[in-house]
């Protein structure tokens, strides 16, 4: 009877003492979710034909993160050397190919030569406070103090990048400021388990040990590296269609922009100076007999032809002008805040440069058609065909010079 009456007390103090989490089962599901997304990296940076920097360092930082998470699980069971020796330097390089991969997507610099001191003294002293000096407290303050310091690295690239858009006027990023707050989000953390470290005592505080405190450290290292992972898949997917974007806005055979893109950029000049009133000017060129170049020369030395050819109109050009390629020998030129004279005369200069040879190429000539934004115009329509028409009088006036219409 008194047997009966004391098991529920007994089941009381069993639902005390009982975890209220499973750090290993936290541990292999992030470890799970980050080697899938750090495969899926790789797939997209080999799927993506023009490359995408920094993805290959990120793929392998996730690579890494998942080896340290699966070491960490066995601890207990395989040897010190490799579940804490080996997971604490796979977590490090980890961490280290985030930055460097933030700083190569983003075209920066990283400098590396001062890090492999850091390392070596963070990787000397998580050795030493495992194997030589068994101290919980020694193998925190160096192995998260160098996670913290590269964190803080990582996060001064975004901050630089988001800078730098700002300053150009570039469009916002969904995936740069979303991995940026949660890089930023995971420095506050790895600042503050540090801080702990430094401050506090250790004991029970063990990264399988189960503890409100150590519940709440584990699972925001977990999370958050799960989430800086998907930050790194956002980011990838955004350069991929920037990339196709540049695809269809630029001529493949000769690098300047398509069609599309200059009837775009065309579309906004109209729009602003029916806003504003300022002038803007377009050209139509066609390079003279070019049908003859390919008959007599072969395609492959009339391809040469336009790229040498639109080298030297771009050379010619000022930063702000927009220059495209219709089709064929076919080009347009949008001239913004010009007035018909000083595209007139910008027409002069281009026709001087069409016909400087290159070695090895045969000479070309062009004819311009010229005209300029009216407040009577509909469309930017309205000012194609009177450039056309222009074309046109060039090529009965005999080509080789620029008209007017």
């Amino acid at each position: 009877m008194n047997h009966n009456a004391e098991e529920p007390d007994d089941e009381a103090q069993c639902m005390d003492v009982t975890p209220l989490y499973d750090p290993r089962t936290l541990i292999m599901l992030a470890t799970l979710l980050i080697g899938v997304m750090g495969m899926v990296l790789l797939l997209m940076e080999r799927a993506s034909t023009l490359g995408i920097p920094g993805v290959r360092d990120w793929a392998i930082g996730s690579m890494l993160a998942a080896l340290a998470g699966v070491l960490i699980i066995l601890r207990g069971v395989a040897p010190e050397w490799l579940s804490f020796t080996v997971q604490n330097t796979a977590a490090m390089l980890a961490y280290t190919f985030y930055w460097v991969g933030s700083a190569k997507h983003f075209a920066q610099q990283p400098r590396l030569h001062a890090w492999v001191v850091l390392f070596a003294l963070a990787w000397i002293g998580q050795t030493y406070f495992t194997h030589v000096v068994d101290s919980l407290r020694g193998r925190y303050l160096s192995l998260t103090g160098y996670v913290f310091a590269a964190s803080l690295m990582h996060a001064a690239v975004f901050v630089r990048q988001i800078l730098r858009n700002r300053a150009s006027h570039r469009r916002r990023s969904l995936g740069l400021y979303f991995t940026a707050f949660w890089i930023g989000f995971s420095c506050l953390v790895f600042g503050a388990r540090w801080t702990h470290a430094l401050l506090l005592p250790q004991h029970g505080q063990g990264m399988l040990e189960v503890s409100w405190l150590q519940a709440l450290y584990l699972g925001t290292f977990t999370f958050g590296l799960v989430i800086v992972n998907i930050g790194f898949l956002l980011l990838v997917s955004e350069r991929i269609r920037s990339n196709f974007e540049q695809l269809a806005m630029t001529d493949t055979l000769t690098g300047v922009r398509s069609r599309r893109a200059v009837v775009d950029a065309a579309s906004d000049l109209f729009k602003r100076s029916r806003r504003s009133g300022e002038p803007f000017s377009v050209l139509s060129l066609d390079l003279d007999h070019f049908k003859a170049i390919n008959d007599q020369h072969g395609h492959q030395i009339g391809d040469h032809v336009l790229q040498a050819f639109c080298r030297r109109m771009e050379d010619t050009l000022r930063q702000s002008d927009v220059f495209g390629r219709q089709g064929g020998e076919e080009f347009i030129l949008l001239l913004p805040a010009t007035t018909m004279a000083q595209a007139s005369e910008l027409a002069e200069r281009l026709l001087l440069a069409a016909v400087t040879s290159e070695p090895g190429l045969p000479g070309v000539t062009v004819s311009i058609g010229l005209t300029d934004w009216r407040r009577d115009d509909t469309s930017i329509d309205d000012l194609f065909n009177r450039a056309d028409r222009a074309l046109y009088a060039a090529k009965a006036a005999g080509r080789n010079n620029a008209q007017y219409c």
